[in-house]
């Protein structure tokens, strides 16, 4: 394997409502043209032997959009995902706060994950729907303490025992950290997107909505993180 190729690549899906402005389209047919991308973009990371891929589809932010966006926004989504899970490549994962996804999605994502855990594959891709960075540190400590209260461990003694190694258990879950974030649309930002396991990762940005990504831009975005680290 190539020793500067990525193990952990991020991707923030940004830009289809602004695709479809362009285009004269509505912002769901933005979003739907965006997220059928999803598929021939995961068969271009297979191809490159990326083991990892976490694509950021649905912020907690974005929760607070208008509410017919949201609800059309939220089946489309569920397309989405039943999609990848009767595809049966990849195995499939949710990041985010399924508490908050209303039940259809939820179930979806769910049966996502539980049909894909034995797909044949080397590639694990990650859903990041009604995700966060801070809330995803915030859910992991309550993870923690929950865990040490019914052990019995009392919250001060717990304080003293929490380590780095904890809290990287609790949010990665056994996966490595991310090694490059790729952004469409000309936002040149993280938003917080794998606050905790992003930190030593690579920054790649284009100008390019997310429906116009191509697999040029996916070598370009490869490219860049190898000859950085080469330097």
């Amino acid at each position: 394997m190539n020793p500067v190729q990525p193990q952990h690549v991020g991707i923030v899906l940004d830009g289809n409502r602004r695709w479809a402005k362009e285009h004269g389209l509505s912002a769901s047919d933005g979003h739907r043209i965006g997220f059928g991308r999803i598929p021939e973009v995961l068969s271009w990371c297979e191809a490159s032997q990326i083991p990892l891929v976490t694509l950021w589809m649905l912020s907690t932010e974005n929760l607070r959009r208008d509410p017919a966006e949201v609800e059309a926004l939220m089946e489309i989504i569920t397309g989405a995902v039943l999609q990848l899970s009767w595809s049966g490549r990849w195995r499939v994962r949710h990041l985010g706060e399924a508490d908050a996804l209303p039940s259809r999605v939820a179930q979806a994502v769910r049966h996502a994950e539980q049909a894909s855990a034995s797909a044949p594959t080397a590639l694990t891709v990650n859903l990041a729907i009604a995700y966060g960075g801070r809330v995803e540190i915030t859910s992991a400590v309550r993870r923690l303490m929950a865990g040490w209260a019914r052990e019995g461990i009392a919250a001060d003694e717990a304080a003293k025992q929490l380590t780095v190694e904890d809290l990287c258990r609790a949010i990665n879950g056994g996966q490595p950290d991310l090694d490059l974030l790729i952004r469409t649309s000309g936002e040149r930002r993280s938003s917080g997107f794998l606050l905790w396991g992003g930190v030593g990762a690579e920054l790649w940005f284009t100008p390019a909505y997310w429906p116009d990504f191509t697999r040029q831009h996916l070598t370009q975005a490869l490219t860049h993180y190898r000859e950085a680290h080469r330097r």
